[in-house]
């Protein structure tokens, strides 16, 4: 009886055989594979950040100089970073919030005609706008404020009419009463017993 290890050049193969009476039996067959030729690991993609946006910092510093009431730095502020921008969603947000500090009723230098032209710019961008829904809102809210102003202007153009009628009607009824009063003394002092 006897024993062979046979090698193979692609792979160590282990063969047990073994030799019966002139016969060959193959009790077992048992092969490893030897590693081929290697192969490098594709290389792998090392995403890099994105670069930071100058947008955070740019809404922040226009936002503190809005509660300081410098709106007029504010305007500068985001016009040049909508200018800088253009084409960009943090171009379009600048338009956004130029068009909502013109809202804050302490930015007192806007006119109301001002105000909705800003949101109508920003609504002609179309509905892909980033705050599309929340820009037609603040459009109907400018609305409805422009027309309660209109109608708190036309209240009180009526009610300095109003006192001012009612003023004329107090000094004409004064002078009234003052020459009734006159009139009175002169007839009186007419009527008056003559002293010899």
């Amino acid at each position: 009886m006897s024993v062979r290890l046979v090698g193979v050049r692609r792979g160590v193969a282990r063969l047990t055989m073994v030799t019966l009476s002139g016969g060959l039996l193959v009790v077992g067959c048992r092969s490893r594979p030897t590693p081929g030729p290697s192969r490098s690991a594709p290389p792998v993609a090392i995403a890099t950040p994105p670069p930071l946006s100058p947008w955070p910092g740019t809404l922040a510093a226009a936002l503190r100089a809005a509660e300081n009431g410098r709106f007029g730095d504010v305007e500068q502020m985001l016009v040049e970073f909508s200018v800088q921008h253009a084409g960009t969603p943090e171009g379009a947000e600048s338009d956004f919030w130029r068009a909502l500090l013109k809202l804050d009723p302490n930015n007192r230098g806007v006119s109301p005609r001002e105000q909705t032209s800003m949101l109508d710019a920003y609504l002609s961008g179309g509905s892909t706008q980033p705050r599309y829904a929340e820009a037609l809102i603040l459009r109907r809210v400018a609305e409805a404020m422009d027309s309660t102003r209109a109608l708190l202007a036309t209240v009180r153009a009526s009610a300095e009419a109003r006192d001012k009628g009612r003023d004329d009607e107090i000094r004409r009824l004064n002078d009234l009463v003052d020459r009734t009063s006159a009139e009175l003394e002169r007839i009186k002092r007419r009527l008056a017993p003559k002293v010899p």
